[in-house]
């Protein structure tokens, strides 16, 4: 039967058996939405008009609706009941509004159901598609078999639907070619490809979170294209796809029970700037049993770059299994595995290095092996040979300064064997024999074997250097607001100038360093170089003056605060810097005899407090306080030509107690109490202008030299040494005199060199005033 153009009937419409074709909503009569609903209790609808309707379909039996080519009908919505309902012809049939469903079947065509609630406690799938295109955007779908079984070529979009089945969420049988395309969804249903010569293609869009476990029969096929940042694909267990484009996030879930899960992907991998999360023990590794991590297994070729984000766990180790960090590529832990072709940067981790939370001081770096490199008895791809290796091991420092997976092959060449290797991101190596080469950056190279010397270390964390450094850097500072407190804080004193002997004054100071620090330790034994800046303001008073006998006493109070700023210098690899701001409080002595000689005292308190950077990022914090006590002695000559020279000899004994440090890395480091002894000898030649009273430039020249030996640095129990401060030749040049009878102005500014290959080089300079009552 055909109703073709308008009929003017009122009421609900049934169809009991046979087919009813209609070419427009007109076609079934008019009526209000209440009582013009379509009844189907058998039979079918048969469209072959493209027209929108407000009505809903109601099925008291199986039935079918069919939509001719190029015809679009669309209706509010359709309750099935227990009963089946089939799409047919090549049309699109759209559901705008939901309604209730419990079995589907789309024989061809298209088929858009919006909000549509389906619930099927029936054995046989909910949703059964022969061929064309099903869209399912919202509501929520329910199974208790399977949900979707895929008999034909067919693509289904599913858009923010509520999924849940009890059976597979995707089935498809023999010589079938689907898509399934995802937007804005959470989908865990379970997808098999069970059936012969069948291809399953995924398109994971936008939010989108796929964690359905895929299983598939050999001579089926499984590709996934994860197409942004927001498409994401948790892998929970053992998964084995064909081919996968990753421009999104491949995330294997968190461990359970230690269990790790392997990506086996048969065809190949395009990497489109995504990332893979994995969980991996940082362990000493090696060993297949000892390589505990999730792993993707890659039989084809691998284009494009991915980013590797590790989640570690363990206590980290140096994966160096030869004795002398002698590298080998059976070494570490197997992250990716190829067997056809990948470039060296096809993937490189989403940081410098690993070391948060794994209680070891160590980097683990991502390296590259590739063909004869490879270790085979670490092939985790099964009857296909490995051809390229990304493996984490313990990154190394050669005597260059250059990160390698192995020993410099530069160093002892009649020993070296097949050293080459090639650096990600930053620089690229060979060598064969006498090989050479540099390798550094955030981290992937390549490299095997090596029977020379040790001639290489294991590379530690950033700020593991500033640990390291710390002691001596303190201790420089103490020096710097020390020796300027020493310069007896601008007691201008003169026997020509009595205003010098008031009983009370009040003077402030400001002063300025710039050091560069050399260890006596190289950088194969983790010795290394600093710059640093000093800059602080001094205030102080001699608040009272009394005769001593031949002598008069001043006592005095001094306050200083300032700041360090400290950058490692010598390996690019392993640099930091830290801040520190510095309080100081001193008290202070002066006892000077009518003979011209003085002893000047100073008893101090420093309190440190500051921060540890790691690449710009804050690492820790820096607690500290050192107690000074420091006796100078000298005496004035007169020499001819208002010329006086000035013998001077100063003795500084000092505690330096830093607080234990956990970091944001975890990691527990403990800095052995620092109790060095400084001595300092030198003289001082001035000169006082003629008609003056007070002005006199003068010359100072020094011998200064910390006779403390090197202490250890605890880093997880990991013991290392830190530098000694050494020696130092000082030269200076200042002037000070008197602007009233009451009110000094002084400035110096001085010259250092190291004196035994190590120690400080700098400058310093100082300007203050004085004021007498």
């Amino acid at each position: 039967m055909t109703l073709d153009g308008i009929n003017s009937y009122q009421g609900i419409t049934r169809i009991d058996q046979g087919n009813l074709r209609i070419n427009s909503d007109q076609s079934l009569g008019g009526g209000n939405k209440n009582n013009s609903d379509l009844i189907m209790n058998g039979g079918g609808l048969k469209i072959f008009g493209s027209f929108a309707s407000d009505r809903d379909v109601y099925f008291n039996a199986d039935g079918d609706i069919s939509v001719d080519k190029d015809m679009s009908s669309s209706w509010n919505k359709i309750h099935t009941g227990d009963y089946k309902f089939t799409k047919s012809g090549e049309g699109e049939l759209i559901v705008r509004n939901g309604g209730d469903a419990s079995e589907i079947s789309l024989m061809n065509g298209a088929l858009t159901l919006i909000n549509l609630n389906m619930n099927s406690e029936k054995q046989d799938a909910l949703l059964n598609v022969n061929n064309g295109v099903l869209n399912i955007i919202g509501g929520d779908v329910s199974a208790k078999n399977d949900l979707i079984y895929i008999t034909g070529d067919s693509t289904i979009n599913l858009d923010n639907v509520s999924i849940k089945s009890s059976g597979n969420g995707m089935r498809l049988s023999d010589n079938v070619q689907s898509t399934l395309s995802l937007r804005n969804q959470y989908t865990d249903m379970p997808i098999l490809v069970e059936g012969k010569n069948s291809i399953l293609n995924i398109n994971a869009g936008d939010n989108t979170t796929l964690a359905s476990n895929m299983h598939k029969s050999d001579e089926s096929t499984i590709n996934l294209n994860l197409m942004n940042n927001s498409s994401n694909w948790v892998i929970s267990q053992r998964t084995d796809v064909d081919n996968v484009r990753n421009s999104g996030n491949i995330i294997f879930s968190p461990l359970n029970k230690s269990e790790f899960n392997n990506l086996n992907i048969k065809g190949d991998y395009s990497g489109g700037n995504g990332t893979i999360t994995l969980n991996t023990v940082l362990n000493k590794g090696g060993d297949k049993d000892q390589q505990l991590s999730d792993k993707v297994l890659i039989k084809g070729n691998v284009s494009g770059e991915t980013v590797l984000k590790v989640v570690p766990q363990g206590n980290g180790d140096n994966t160096a299994s030869a004795p002398g960090n002698i590298f080998s590529s059976r070494d570490g832990i197997s992250l990716v595995q190829v067997g056809g072709d990948a470039a060296d940067n096809a993937f490189k981790l989403d940081r410098e290095y690993i070391s948060t939370g794994t209680k070891s001081p160590y980097q683990y770096r991502l390296f590259t092996y590739r063909g004869d490199q490879v270790d085979q008895q670490s092939n985790f791809l099964g009857d296909k040979p490995v051809n390229v290796d990304f493996r984490l091991q313990t990154a190394y420092l050669d005597s260059s300064g250059n990160v390698v997976p192995g020993v410099d092959p530069d160093y002892n060449n009649s020993n070296n064997e097949n050293g080459n290797g090639t650096g990600n991101d930053n620089g690229t190596g060979n060598g064969n024999g006498t090989g050479n080469g540099t390798g550094n950056g955030t981290g992937n190279g390549t490299g095997n074997g090596n029977t020379g010397e040790r001639k290489s270390r294991p590379l530690i964390v950033r700020q593991a250097s500033s640990y390291l450094s710390l002691p001596a850097a303190l201790s420089n500072y103490s020096n710097f607001v020390l020796d300027n407190i020493d310069r007896r804080l601008g007691d201008i004193y003169s026997k020509n100038n009595n205003k010098q002997i008031k009983d009370f004054d009040f003077y402030y100071r400001f002063i300025t360093s710039s050091d560069s620090y050399k260890s006596n330790l190289d950088l194969d034994n983790y010795g290394y170089d600093f710059k640093q800046k000093n800059n602080a303001m001094s205030i102080g008073t001699n608040w009272t003056a009394f005769d001593y006998g031949n002598n008069k006493v001043f006592l005095g109070a001094n306050y200083t605060f300032g700041d360090s700023r400290t950058n490692v210098t010598n390996s690019s690899q392993e640099s930091s810097y830290m801040v520190v701001n510095a309080n100081t409080f001193s008290l202070t002595g002066t006892l000077i005899n009518v003979n011209d000689y003085y002893i000047d005292g100073v008893l101090s308190y420093g309190l440190y407090n500051g921060h540890i950077y790691n690449n710009r990022e804050k690492i820790s914090r820096v607690k500290a306080d050192s107690f000074d006590l420091s006796i100078e002695f000298g005496k004035r000559f007169d020499l001819v030509n208002s010329l006086e020279i000035e013998p001077q000899v100063q003795l500084i004994s000092r505690n330096l107690y830093i607080n234990k440090v956990v970091d944001d890395n975890d990691l527990s480091v403990d800095i052995n109490n620092q109790h060095p002894i400084i001595g300092r000898a030198g003289f001082k030649l001035s000169y006082l202008v003629p008609g003056t009273e007070s002005w006199k430039p003068y010359f100072r020249a020094d011998v200064i030299n910390d006779f403390s030996n090197s202490k250890n640095v605890k880093i997880e129990g990991v013991s290392f040494k830190t530098g000694k401060n050494g020696g130092k030749f000082n030269t200076v040049i200042g002037a000070s005199g008197m602007l009233s009878p009451d009110l000094s102005l002084y400035g110096e500014l001085s010259s250092y060199q190291r004196i035994n290959g190590f120690g400080f080089d700098g400058q310093d300079f100082n300007i203050g005033i004085r004021y007498s009552f």
